[in-house]
């Protein structure tokens, strides 16, 4: 009985460990950032996170969408120095902030529909095909500018980052715009009852009437729409643009999702998750500036959060947690 009893109990350490370890795990580097940096926990640095990582939070809510049904986008980064590039452009030639920014969620919105089309209908892997479009969209970007920086923006785009609405800037403001309208679709309308039935079972969501091309469709468009409102506060947060940026950005977002408890098999997730995980990212990140650690360490413990958060996936997969 002891025996048995002791087998039960590693049983339940090892579920919780899969099912909130993630977040035990944050918790503890919190800790850590607020002993060795003093001013991590101070209600400025959070401000901070939220102006500075709104452009990223919003991503990882389009990315939200995408692995829902299973799938996967790792255009994100290259679609964003591609959009920014050429809505700049146009914004300095015509003057028109507003012409800009409806160019770039339209390039973002078309070339998510454009990765859909590619899985869906032309059979290509989602990591090989949004993979390869990433290289394509960051090369043209690359080619369009000559490797240089588009500077000189008009002080409408460049403004938007310290305008302020109810105390808080601009990017935090379009990033509870775009929650709460994603959480309306998700919450009040028959959406989100398809979407987790194509990332959970899309042959049987056919079988019940479900177009499961149609719902991939919509979920890459929205991913792609939120690439681009992502791309615009990047842009009004760096008052400028180029070729190099975001260029991990996608994976930081996939890894935000899953942290959030979602499956990287599609199907199981809220969209409130992502948001968490995409602030525990941010705060992270955050931290590890605060410290002092340069940008190749970054990366290392970029990684790391990735590997760890995926390995969780994997074994709650399995083990059906």
């Amino acid at each position: 009985m002891k025996g048995k009893s002791s087998f039960q109990h590693g049983h339940l350490v090892r579920d919780f460990i899969l099912k909130y370890g993630i977040y035990v795990g944050a918790v503890l580097i919190f800790i850590i950032f607020s002993i060795v940096c003093k001013n991590f926990l101070s209600l400025q640095n959070f401000k901070n996170i939220l102006d500075q990582y709104a452009y990223f939070v919003v991503c990882a809510m389009g990315m939200f969408f995408v692995v829902m049904i299973g799938g996967v986008d790792l255009s994100c980064g290259g679609l964003i120095a591609f959009s920014s590039v050429i809505g700049t452009s146009i914004m300095i030639r015509t003057k028109s902030v507003a012409m800009g920014c409806i160019l770039i969620i339209a390039i973002c919105t078309i070339a998510g529909i454009i990765n859909a089309l590619s899985v869906a209908k032309l059979g290509i892997p989602a990591f090989i095909a949004t993979l390869a479009f990433d290289n394509i969209w960051r090369g043209s970007a690359y080619t369009y500018t000559s490797a240089q920086s588009v500077s000189g923006l008009p002080a409408g785009i460049t403004g938007f980052y310290f305008t302020k609405i109810l105390g808080m800037r601009g990017p935090t403001v379009l990033m509870l715009a775009v929650f709460l309208v994603l959480f309306y679709l998700l919450t009040f309308t028959g959406y989100s009852k398809r979407l987790y039935a194509v990332g959970g079972n899309s042959k049987a969501a056919r079988v019940m009437g479900i177009r499961a091309t149609l719902m991939m469709g919509s979920a890459y468009a929205i991913c792609g729409c939120c690439t681009g409102i992502s791309s615009i506060m990047l842009v009004s947060y760096m008052a400028s643009a180029n070729a190099s940026v975001a260029s991990s950005l996608s994976l930081d977002c996939i890894a935000a999702v899953i942290i959030g408890g979602a499956s990287a098999n599609g199907g199981e997730g809220k969209l409130i998750g992502a948001v968490v995980g995409a602030f525990l990212f941010a705060m992270i990140k955050n931290g590890l500036n605060l410290m002092g650690l340069s940008y190749f360490y970054q990366l290392v413990a970029t990684g790391v959060i990735i590997y760890i958060a995926v390995a969780i996936d994997r074994q709650r997969v399995k083990l059906g947690l």
